[in-house]
């Protein structure tokens, strides 16, 4: 099980909380007799059980199935255009099927990568214009000026009406091992990073560039939660009106960054992020419609992109119940077990 921390300035307050939570623990250890299953990656994919009652993909969510004392055979399938990335969680290795022993209990996880030898489409002609369509209309200073502004916006000593120039629909994903706190509105994400500022926070290092290609904004930023010194990146996608529409955060911790070692500012071609692949970060306003026919049809082949539309429709319950399901392991602050990653590029 990976542990649980989180660059947005809650890992304390989320330890608090988890103390707080001993009844509903109670609770779902009572109802924790089910095995959960998610699809994760740039691709698509179905998992399915034998014995019948699994069918988990990218749309499809039936994800939970008990375990009786026969055991269980789960099967990956990659669909047309992404491959088999291989399990992790309660199994392990790249071979699509994997049995599970009688009466198991826990999280597995399959990773479907998207073919390379197929390049999507940015469209850039179309609503649905993905962030490689679009060039810098703004001084590199003024990206820099908005990436820091951001994480102002969590230091407990800065008043709380300095806010980045953000979008009406923003939308902030943080990846794995935190907690995948999604945001989704300008609304959401002042109110969140206001709640942010509750939680002692200051910063040892800020440092912001400005680059030519997507994202305009990347920052290396260290974190001092009383103390504790918690290491991150985050970049910011910008449309052609100045406005920060999407916000993307990585740990810093060993084996869980998205670039080949070397690459620091992550400039590399292969680089695994989201912001190059959501659907309408790429037109002049770079609005993201969650409901859009082309966003519901861009996340059935691309998991990571279905996972963050559902976290956004409701990004507290979703972020609540990801604690709820990690509560034990919350306490394990910034640096995930190294043993349990999975290569990101």
């Amino acid at each position: 099980m990976r542990r649980l921390g989180s660059g947005f300035g809650i890992n304390a307050r989320v330890e608090k909380l988890a103390r707080l939570l001993p009844i509903v623990l109670l609770l779902l250890g009572a109802s924790g007799c089910k095995l959960k299953v998610d699809v994760e990656g740039s691709g698509a994919g179905l998992v399915t059980s034998d014995p019948i009652g699994l069918q988990c993909g990218n749309i499809e969510r039936s994800c939970e199935v008990s375990v009786g004392k026969a055991g269980l055979l789960l099967s990956a399938e990659a669909k047309e255009g992404s491959v088999f990335a291989g399990w992790t969680g309660d199994c392990s290795g790249g071979e699509p099927t994997c049995r599970l022993a009688s009466k198991v209990k826990g999280n597995v996880v399959a990773h479907f990568e998207r073919d390379l030898s197929t390049l999507p489409d940015l469209n850039c002609d179309q609503e649905s214009a993905k962030a490689g369509c679009l060039v810098p209309q703004q001084e590199p200073a003024y990206y820099i000026d908005q990436s820091v502004k951001y994480f102002l916006t969590m230091d407990s000593s800065v008043s709380p009406f300095i806010v980045p120039n953000y979008s009406p629909l923003v939308v902030r994903w943080e990846w794995p091992p935190w907690l995948l706190l999604t945001g989704y509105g300008k609304a959401n994400m002042i109110w969140t990073d206001v709640l942010l500022k509750l939680n002692p926070t200051s910063y040892a290092s800020i440092d912001c560039r400005a680059f030519d290609v997507q994202p305009f904004g990347r920052c290396h930023v260290v974190f001092d939660y009383s103390g504790e010194l918690c290491p991150i990146y985050e970049e910011f996608t910008f449309n052609d009106q100045g406005e920060m529409t999407f916000i993307e955060a990585w740990t810093d911790a060993p084996g869980w960054l998205p670039m080949e070692d070397g690459d620091y500012w992550a400039e590399g071609e292969n680089v695994k992020r989201l912001a190059t692949r959501v659907p309408g970060l790429g037109n002049p306003t770079g609005r993201i419609d969650l409901n859009a026919e082309w966003m519901v049809e861009a996340a059935g082949q691309d998991a990571d992109l279905a996972n963050l539309v559902r976290r956004a429709k409701k990004p507290y319950d979703a972020w609540l119940k990801e604690l709820l399901a990690h509560a034990k392991e919350v306490a394990g602050g910034c640096h995930p077990n190294e043993g349990d990653q999975i290569a990101l590029h």
